[in-house]
């Protein structure tokens, strides 16, 4: 989808990759904002339980950032002094990083496997639109470091959301996602949201499943947030069928809040686990994040 003759104040950018192995959880995100433009990354120790490293970076008016053409074809890279990303498109993505967390780096090479997506052009008002494109549950590979210490992606699982958006002026969400495995071993992927790609019936049109590899939409979902979503326990249940039914225990927290006058955002994503069922499947013990937003752009 070509960015020609889109007003570049409306037009918003994102890619967030995460990669989940039973050790390791690790999160890298490119916001295009126009006016700014975002980098962040942290990393979670999952075996030590240990609340994540974590870096952000701006760069005034998107310089540090250029956008794939696509979400299939070309590479999205951020390059600054002390970072580089670069996200290669084709069959699946290809991720080079090099990234200051706290006081170490975390470098490496990851690449997600090909496999069914959830892509769609969603229609925000007569004269705006939407594209989406998402995965997870894919098949992951490569070798990071942070530090010293390796982190093996060797076996492990990915989810992609790859978004570029003629945005509402106010705009607001929830979000939830995971990358697993059911107790059989068959890998499990989760994209829900709510608030903004909503149908007639006020349901979320970019809800899906992976189960080894293969897609399948959910119906709308509501997210009952606790009165502290950085520490307590959020709920998320379909809002007509028994599809979903998930409690969300954060380990910890990503949060941003940025007021440029004109322009503000609210951010939390926190990290940790998921207990109950989805489609049919006990989740109990995926991990991966839940998110609200709210952006004035």
């Amino acid at each position: 989808m070509s960015t020609a003759g889109w007003k570049r104040y409306r037009l918003k950018e994102w890619h967030y990759l995460s990669f989940t192995t039973d050790e390791w959880f690790v999160a890298v995100g490119l916001v295009q904002l126009g006016y700014v433009a975002n980098l962040f990354s942290y990393a979670v120790d999952r075996v030590q339980q240990k609340a994540a490293v974590e870096h952000g970076a701006l760069s005034p008016f998107g310089r540090a950032l250029q956008f794939a053409p696509s979400s299939v074809v070309g590479s999205t890279s951020w390059k600054t002094r002390d970072a580089s990303v670069d996200i290669e498109a084709g069959d699946g993505w290809h991720v080079t990083l090099d990234i200051p967390l706290g006081p170490e780096r975390l470098s490496g090479h990851a690449h997600i496997g090909s496999g069914e997506s959830l892509a769609m052009l969603h229609r925000l008002a007569p004269r705006r639109i939407a594209y989406t494109h998402k995965a997870a549950g894919w098949p992951l590979s490569g070798d990071l470091e942070l530090g010293t210490r390796p982190i093996s992606l060797e076996g492990g699982l990915a989810a992609s959301d790859w978004t570029r958006s003629q945005a509402s002026r106010i705009t607001e969400w929830k979000w939830a996602s995971f990358s697993s495995f059911l107790p059989d071993g068959t890998p499990i992927g989760l994209n829900l949201s709510a608030q903004v790609y909503e149908d007639a019936r006020g349901h979320s049109v970019e809800n899906a499943v992976w189960i080894d590899g293969v897609v399948r939409r959910l119906s709308g979902v509501v997210f009952d947030l606790p009165r502290d979503p950085k520490s307590q326990p959020w709920r998320i249940t379909s809002l007509d069928t028994d599809e979903v039914d998930l409690a969300f225990e954060p380990l910890g927290a990503r949060e941003e809040n940025t007021n440029f006058g004109i322009v503000r955002t609210e951010f939390v994503q926190p990290y940790g686990r998921f207990a109950g069922r989805v489609a049919g499947h006990d989740v109990t013990g995926a991990f991966g994040v839940v998110e609200t937003h709210l952006s004035v752009w």
